[in-house]
């Protein structure tokens, strides 16, 4: 028998090896864990497990490269029913069955919400005269609008150009036109389909439109005849009082600042400055111009607080009727109010379910700020917005959320019951409001790195100088201000609102200067998204300090796991751009800088493109160039160059399909097939000893958002 070497303790007895050590600390961390699950599970926190598992499915769903079958999600859902049932009496396998259904059901989700608001996707270009109602104006900054047609019908002798079976369609306007929505429009248009990402894991804009019901997007060429539709609904009611908030705040407190107040209010940006943003967003603080959480909780919480204070005023109310109930419903209306009023966009409408839940713990006398109230919240988000899982807003609002609430009941259970000395409460304020720029920023980054490719470096001291005066002065005076309209005095809360966005304006200047700028961040994949998601659903499932350790493994996996390089070809497919890594920088051997994709790439892969290589050769049949990296790469642009450009390149790119014997030869072809069927590609060299590494746009083509491309 072999005899392993036995190590001693510091006391000299005998004890275990290296590899004993290794299995005694497991065990311990297997306990330890296994207690902290079980702790959760007596506070029954697996509720809150629910929206992280649907989200998984929707996640596995998203992935999945053809479109799953019916009888294959209801198997899989009956399956895991199943389990749970026969194992009803036993919590260790009814609690994971059930949790695979919740999965299931995510899985279901989007085929459902397609099957019922998706549209068939226009695949060719398409002009002419049409008429169409108009949906919805997404976009009105004066000189120019976006607005989502329905009940497009081509008009006059324009039927061969008929948009096919497509639900909606998002057109650009320029000039100003007074339409609101339901009013029909006549006019020439041109559209197109929707364009696919410009970079693997970027923004989606055909499986986003797919299930908004947007099939096809189109430019407005000429004039436009209008005919206001003859009912005024509801749409329109707010759409007018929008507009007259709006130029109420304009025509007191000028472009700029009015315009700025406008986006606070009625979630209108298109009056922001290109440079108001930019300094905003340098200093970590572009939030505050984008109706979310915060501003929602700053109306409602400041009416709850005043509706509680005036009713407490009385000596008798109080006694006849819960003044904080009360006080919660008024809180409810007028976030619902102001849900509408900012045009209900996404994050405000997830802010609002949010805020009801508050409200109703309270008016319930149940504790208002919990985990579960979150889940609840995103279980609602989830079944009837699912798409919405995949857009950085609802990533950016969720991870804050969560984050903020488990630092709230970690903070309050290591509070002291007693009421902090009076020289002291400033100083917490301060405190308080730090931390929570800094827990909001660490659960967000992640998300910003790899949706904006940036961070802001000092956001924690943007938001420590700016939040003050958002939450004492601007939102306050914001919603008195508009309420006062009616009776012509919201003269002076509007004034204290001017002087406020001025304040933050400085504030922002300062920050910007401090910090210099952006940091870049490193290129993440998103594997990274997925790995951010475990660690928040380890930080919101367990309690004590267990929930730390979620969030502090997510670090150390995504740096060694979840990075990407910069790739050393670009290749575009919708235009002729094609850009290569040579001599330490990029630069474009065919196509034209400026566009859609090379603008896209530079802000993707923080890497600047410049118009052309002076070391590459071409003439009419293409283009050819050898780069320092020891690869060749061909830009074949007619059919009789392929025989020599095949034999003699690493890398054959063409516009055209490609013959089998070209990719017998070169080492990688991409033809006119590939670019079609999954959009753009980066390549990779990595040595003549290896395959060079690609990567693709568009990795699942068979999906309904697609271009019907088989």
């Amino acid at each position: 028998m072999v005899d392993f070497p036995v190590a001693r303790n510091f006391d000299g007895q005998r004890g275990v090896g290296p590899s004993g050590k290794l299995l005694r600390v497991s065990a311990t961390l297997i306990g330890t864990l296994a207690d902290a699950v079980s702790d959760a599970a007596t506070q029954r926190r697996n509720l809150i497990l629910w929206p992280f598992m649907m989200i998984a499915g929707l996640i596995v769903y998203r992935l999945l490269p053809t479109e799953p079958t019916l009888l294959t999600l209801s198997v899989t859902i009956f399956l895991a029913a199943a389990c749970a049932i026969v194992g009803r009496n036993d919590a260790k396998v009814r609690e994971p069955a059930l949790l695979g259904v919740l999965a299931g059901l995510g899985m279901m989700l989007l085929p459902i919400h397609g099957a019922l608001f998706g549209t068939s996707m226009l695949e060719t270009a398409r002009y002419g005269t049409y008429t169409a109602r108009v949906d919805a104006v997404i976009f009105d900054d004066g000189e120019n609008q976006r607005w989502v047609l329905s009940d497009v019908a081509a008009s006059g002798e324009s039927e061969e150009w008929m948009v096919p079976d497509v639900r909606l369609a998002r057109v650009s306007v320029q000039g100003d036109y007074a339409v609101s929505p339901g009013d029909v429009i006549e006019t020439r248009i041109r559209f197109y389909p929707v364009p696919a990402p410009a970079v693997p894991g970027g923004y989606d804009a055909q499986f986003v439109s797919y299930f908004d019901g947007i099939g096809a997007y189109g430019n407005v060429l000429g004039e436009v005849s209008v005919t206001s539709a003859e009912e005024a609904g509801l749409s329109r009611f707010i759409k007018d009082i929008r507009a007259a908030i709006t130029a109420r705040l304009v025509a007191q407190l000028g472009d700029r600042i009015g315009g700025i107040a406008a986006a606070l209010i009625t979630g209108d940006q298109s009056r922001i400055s290109e440079a108001d943003y930019d300094v905003m967003a340098e200093a970590g603080i572009v939030h505050v111009i984008s109706i979310s959480g915060l501003h929602l909780t700053l109306v409602a919480g400041t009416m709850f607080a005043a509706i509680r204070f005036v009713l407490a005023l009385s000596h008798r109310v109080p006694q006849l009727l819960s003044v904080k109930k009360i006080a919660a419903g008024f809180g409810i209306v007028t976030a619902l109010a102001y849900m509408l009023l900012s045009g209900m966009v996404i994050p405000a409408v997830r802010s609002t379910i949010m805020l009801a839940l508050v409200f109703a713990a309270i008016m319930a006398g149940r504790q208002a700020l919990t985990m579960r109230n979150v889940a609840i919240a995103a279980l609602i988000i989830v079944v009837f917005e699912p798409s919405s899982v995949f857009r950085a807003s609802f990533q950016l609002s969720f991870a804050a959320v969560v984050a903020l609430i488990a630092a709230y009941e970690l903070a309050r259970r290591r509070r002291e019951e007693r009421e902090a000395p009076a020289r002291a409460k400033l100083f917490r304020l301060t405190v308080d409001v730090a931390m929570t720029s800094l827990v909001a920023g660490l659960a967000t980054v992640v998300f910003s790195a790899y949706h904006f490719q940036q961070t802001a470096p000092f956001g924690v001291v943007g938001n420590l100088m700016v939040t003050p005066v958002v939450s004492l002065a601007m939102m306050p005076s914001a919603l008195l201000g508009t309420l006062l309209i009616p009776i012509g005095l919201d003269g002076l809360p509007y004034a204290v609102l001017g002087w406020s966005i001025e304040t933050m304006l400085w504030c922002a200047g300062f920050v910007s200067e401090m910090s210099g700028g952006f940091d870049p961040s490193p290129i993440l994949a998103p594997a990274a998204l997925v790995v951010t998601l475990a660690g928040l659903t380890w930080l919101a499932y367990f309690r004590d300090r267990m929930r730390l350790a979620g969030p502090l493994l997510v670090v150390p996996i995504i740096a060694l796991f979840c990075m990407e390089r910069a790739p050393d070809i670009f290749i575009a497919d919708q235009s002729q751009a094609v850009a290569i890594r040579h001599n330490d920088s990029v630069a474009l051997i065919a196509g034209r800088n400026g566009t859609f994709a090379t603008n896209i790439w530079s802000e993707r892969y923080i890497t600047p493109i410049a118009d052309g290589h002076e070391a590459t050769s071409c003439d009419s049949l293409g283009c050819v160039l050898e780069t320092d990296q020891g690869y060749s790469v061909a830009l074949v642009n007619a059919r009789s160059a392929f025989d020599e450009d095949c034999r003699v390149a690493d890398i054959v790119i063409a516009r055209m399909d490609a013959p089998e014997a070209c990719r017998a030869t070169a080492r990688l072809v991409i033809d006119a097939t590939d670019l079609a069927r999954h959009g753009a590609h980066m390549i990779d060299w990595n040595g003549p000893d290896a395959p060079p590494r690609l990567r693709t746009a568009i990795d699942t083509p068979l999906r309904p958002w697609r271009l019907g491309i088989e």
